[in-house]
């Protein structure tokens, strides 16, 4: 199991390679941004981004998750950079929509602590990819994750704002139920995931 976005970018692409070393293994991948209950639904293994709840779960850290504030080029040349964070004030931002649980505001690093800000735009949506293409429309300021967004800064098709603010990263775990011995099928999969995710290319 893994988070919809996420893993329809960095999971799934990587399950055909994975089984064409792996004949004998196969793989049903779930995406679902809902907290799968890995026993009870028979999950051998969960993908997750930041923090982890429920301790009746071993994790291991598979990779790091840092989040930018990013804009078009278009919304900058009209709008301007933030170069502060009592900036964003002045900026339409795309935000989650209130209903999505993890609204909580935007986390940036100010001195030696995170700070929440709650901002505010003429757009919301609980959805992360349409805000993802709102932003690269030109329509505002977004706070996403480098997953989402590293190959559009690559690209010069969005540009990152507020660097120096920019919060520590989380971790991406795999998470799976307290077992004596993890399946070797696990394991395999697990290690393939880790490698990948720690090749300083791959996050570009």
């Amino acid at each position: 199991s893994a988070p919809a976005g996420f893993g329809r970018r960095h999971v799934a692409p990587l399950v055909p390679a994975f089984t064409v070393a792996h004949p004998d293994v196969s793989i049903t991948l779930d995406l679902s941004d809902r907290l799968v209950d890995l026993v009870n639904e028979g999950f051998d293994c969960a993908v997750r981004l930041g923090e982890l709840p429920d301790s009746s779960l071993v994790s291991l850290k598979l990779g790091e998750n840092r989040r930018v504030c990013v804009a078009s080029p278009s919304y900058l040349s009209r709008r301007g950079a933030p170069h502060s964070l009592a900036d964003l004030a002045q900026h339409n931002c795309l935000a989650l929509g209130a209903s999505a649980n993890q609204q909580r505001g935007w986390m940036f690093q100010q001195g030696d602590k995170v700070v929440s800000i709650k901002v505010s735009g003429t757009m919301e949506c609980s959805d992360g990819a349409v805000l993802h293409e709102w932003c690269l429309e030109g329509h505002g300021l977004a706070w996403r994750s480098w997953w989402e967004v590293g190959a559009d800064i690559a690209a010069g098709r969005l540009v990152s704002v507020l660097d120096e603010f920019a919060a520590p990263p989380i971790g991406i775990h795999a998470v799976f139920p307290q077992r004596r011995h993890l399946p070797l099928r696990v394991r395999l999969f697990l290690d393939f995931l880790k490698h990948t995710y720690g090749l300083p290319e791959y996050w570009g």
